[in-house]
């Protein structure tokens, strides 16, 4: 493989070319998230089935207990916030109480992680229960940064901000789960806490962030519809999205996108 530009002969792993500085073909080939995709759906045949034991546990102890909590905050719970510590205290309540079951939507990813092929066994998840503190941690340090980017662009209670940062916060807040979600996962293959992942994702991944929000906003999509519409589908289509990142991940590592220095 050679560059488009200077014609300087690459690596088969290069995303850049060292000459001229054009990145080269991988990015937007070998790591394109949706043909990543449909390499994950095409070794998930036939497997879903099996999958929905631990599938049902995730949905049942995750995503239903979040969606209401959702719904009761935005219906039942008062959320004046007319001065700073009503503010404070109403984010931080949403926060902790939500953080408390996103563990249970991301333990799936402790089992699958350390291996590479598609199974997951309720037992093995039930096992996985053990690491609750560690995802738990991972999803407070979010809650942490999502409350930081709120205060940001929309400002204190008595304090102006401009309306053009509402703008700013929804790019923001999609840029981190590019951010968090690959993070669960290098958290795993890397051995290491939820911070280190956090600022691994971020260092070494720049390069197919893009490639990265795209396959996390095609999974918010098709999970988003499949709970709203009817929750059974969501047995179906919550195992596509671990196994998609998964597979990113490894591929991503494949490329030694972890390994450089910076």
């Amino acid at each position: 493989m050679r560059c488009k530009k200077c014609n300087t002969r690459l690596g088969s792993h290069d995303l850049w070319c060292m000459s001229c500085g054009v990145q080269s073909p991988v990015v937007k080939t070998d790591l394109a998230a949706l043909k990543s995709l449909k390499q994950t759906r095409n070794q998930l045949k036939g497997k879903t089935s099996s999958l929905v034991p631990a599938m049902g546990f995730s949905i049942i102890l995750g995503a239903i207990p979040i969606a209401i909590l959702i719904w009761i905050f935005a219906n039942y719970i008062n959320n004046e916030s007319n001065t700073i510590g009503q503010l404070m205290l109403n984010l931080s309540l949403k926060s902790v109480l939500i953080s408390l079951f996103v563990p249970m939507l991301l333990l799936p990813f402790s089992v699958i992680s350390k291996q590479q092929d598609y199974a997951l066994k309720l037992k093995d998840l039930l096992a996985s229960m053990k690491h609750y503190p560690k995802y738990l941690l991972f999803a407070l340090v979010n809650a942490v940064v999502l409350i930081v980017l709120y205060l940001i662009c929309f400002g204190f209670p008595g304090f102006a901000s401009d309306p053009i940062l509402r703008l700013v916060w929804i790019v923001l807040v999609n840029y981190w789960l590019a951010i968090s979600l690959p993070a669960v996962v290098v958290m795993e293959r890397r051995k290491v806490n939820p911070i280190k992942a956090l600022k691994l994702s971020y260092q070494h991944f720049a390069d197919v962030r893009w490639n990265i929000y795209l396959l996390a906003l095609l999974m918010a999509l098709f999970n988003g519809l499949a709970f709203v519409f009817a929750i059974f589908p969501l047995l179906f289509t919550l195992p596509v999205m671990y196994f998609a990142f998964r597979d990113y991940v490894i591929k991503l590592e494949e490329y030694e996108l972890l390994d450089y220095r910076l």
